[in-house]
């Protein structure tokens, strides 16, 4: 799994020259337009991937890729490449003819949106579902071999249990259920209900799916006019959630797990990480929200932490705000901080719930 952050690129001016360019087909498309490429230099953090044209045609323009030894990969959902693909790039240009077979496993490369659409259901069940994705795959749940009681008393009240920030390389429980509607006999009977609906869409009954698996067109015309840059971060649990692009080009990233402001410089990909004070001992970590004030201040919403942090770039230094101690109950998060407006007034507005 790659922790990664992505910056786009639209282009629609002419044609730029191309330090590497090529052309994608298959035995059943003699041109395959939409088809991604990416390209990352060995010992590189970064990739930089491009969309292939009406006529098959794909190109990476000279500026974006220096002189290297360089894999290239593609994506085009059902599809993968016949076989890897290594160049080594130098000041002229290169051609890199992409040869792609039928994937071995389509069900592998399918998107959460993909299974969604693939699924039978109501609308209702299928709302189930984007209770999941937050944490993982739908693939997870639809390769899982749970009947509806293994659903109903084991993996939905211990999935329940679980703060949305969690994912599988950094589970977290909360500390405290909080209240739900659904109480007694109505929760079991929710459990009951979304256990028998999960059970019908995953491989408990057969060792093959019911229903035909469907994937979404690859992108064309103006949409294949893009260039895609992603910086691989030093840790798959860093969970990067909320991206600010300063006055110098520098990104600044939350992290939704963990108790950490990044820093990315997209020239070079290099990383920085400024560790954020952690108040409750014990409690789930994790940053939200975001958000910089007139002064180019940042700041964060630390959720289970219940505060709001500010972190001052000139200096490099936080400053928090907790809850009133009777307040800050278990189940107590702060969250969305918005100080867009706080040289007007000198407030910062946020959201604290429990």
């Amino acid at each position: 799994m790659r922790v990664l952050l992505v910056m786009l690129v639209l282009f629609f001016s002419g044609a730029a020259s191309a330090q590497l360019s090529g052309k994608v087909t298959s035995s059943e498309e003699a041109a395959m337009e939409g088809v991604l490429v990416s390209a990352k230099r060995e010992g590189s953090t970064i990739t930089v991937t491009v969309v292939s044209d009406a006529q098959g045609r794909y190109s990476f323009p000279a500026k974006r890729l220096a002189p290297g030894r360089y894999t290239l990969r593609v994506r085009a959902v059902g599809y993968e490449l016949d076989s890897p693909l290594v160049v080594t790039l130098t000041n002229k240009p290169a051609e890199a003819d992409l040869r792609l077979k039928k994937a071995a496993d389509l069900a592998a490369q399918l998107s959460n949106g993909e299974w969604m659409a693939s699924v039978p259901g109501t609308d209702r069940q299928k709302d189930l579902l984007l209770n999941c994705v937050g944490c993982h795959t739908l693939e997870r749940v639809v390769r899982s071999r749970y009947d509806a009681d293994a659903f109903m008393k084991a993996v939905l009240p211990r999935m329940q249990g679980y703060v949305n920030q969690s994912i599988p390389q950094h589970p977290q429980l909360r500390k405290a259920e909080r209240l739900m509607e659904e109480r007694g006999d109505q929760r079991v009977q929710v459990y009951r209900l979304s256990g028998e609906y999960l059970s019908t869409i995953n491989l408990a009954e057969s060792p093959k799916w019911g229903y035909e698996l469907k994937t979404y067109p690859r992108p064309s015309g103006r949409a294949t006019r893009v260039i895609y840059t992603e910086y691989d971060l030093p840790r798959e649990t860093i969970e990067p959630h909320d991206v600010l692009v300063d006055a110098q080009g520098v990104a600044w990233y939350s992290s939704f797990g963990e108790q950490s402001l990044g820093r990315v410089d997209p020239r070079t990909g290099a990383v920085r990480e400024f560790p954020v004070p952690q108040v409750k001992q014990g409690f789930p970590t994790g940053l939200l929200g975001l958000r910089a004030d007139r002064d180019g201040n940042l700041w964060l919403g630390n959720m289970y932490q219940a505060q709001i942090v500010k972190f001052d770039r000139k200096t490099q230094t936080f400053t928090t705000w907790q809850l009133p101690p009777e307040q800050s109950i278990d189940a107590a998060q702060g969250n969305m901080v918005s100080p867009q407006h706080a040289h007007v007034d000198g407030k910062v507005w946020t959201l604290f719930f429990d």
